[in-house]
């Protein structure tokens, strides 16, 4: 039998071990840190007026992964978000124009290449005449429909 004042010990290893394993495991479950296609801070991901944070928005601060690809009635709304937002700087079939092409893979920020740079880019804009479109009145869940439309046009 062991003595209770052995037992004490014991608790407060096994509680250190758990409190230590913690630490190298939260990270893997927070939230990705969103930043700025400018500048690299850190963006303000705070709804904007009116904005309701949907289930698709929080499943993609989680992991990245956008939830609307293939979704027939998301990319539809994509669809008119692009034509009402996008389209007279990247053109009605994402080729470039004024901005830069949404249909190849040649970005000047890296980050372009996921769907996480794009949302940073789309949320709060970039250089040239890339503005915020949450400044635009833009929620993040039209953000991510807009994505998974912009997808649709690589070919």
């Amino acid at each position: 039998m062991i003595p209770k004042l052995q037992a004490s010990p014991m608790k407060a290893v096994l509680t250190a071990a758990a409190l230590v394993a913690a630490t190298f495991v939260a990270p893997a479950l927070a939230d990705i840190e969103f930043r700025h296609a400018l500048d690299d801070s850190v963006l303000d991901m705070a709804p904007i007026k009116g904005e309701e944070i949907t289930e698709a928005v929080k499943s993609f601060r989680k992991d990245g992964v956008n939830p609307y690809t293939g979704n027939a009635e998301a990319l539809a709304a994509g669809k008119t978000l692009y034509e009402d937002n996008c389209q007279a700087c990247h053109l009605d079939d994402g080729r470039g124009g004024m901005g830069p092409s949404l249909i190849d893979e040649v970005y000047v920020n890296s980050r372009a290449n996921t769907d996480v740079g794009i949302f940073e880019i789309i949320h709060s804009g970039a250089s040239g005449a890339m503005r915020s479109f949450s400044e635009r009145g833009v929620t993040q869940d039209q953000i991510l429909k807009l994505i998974a439309y912009i997808h649709t046009l690589k070919k």
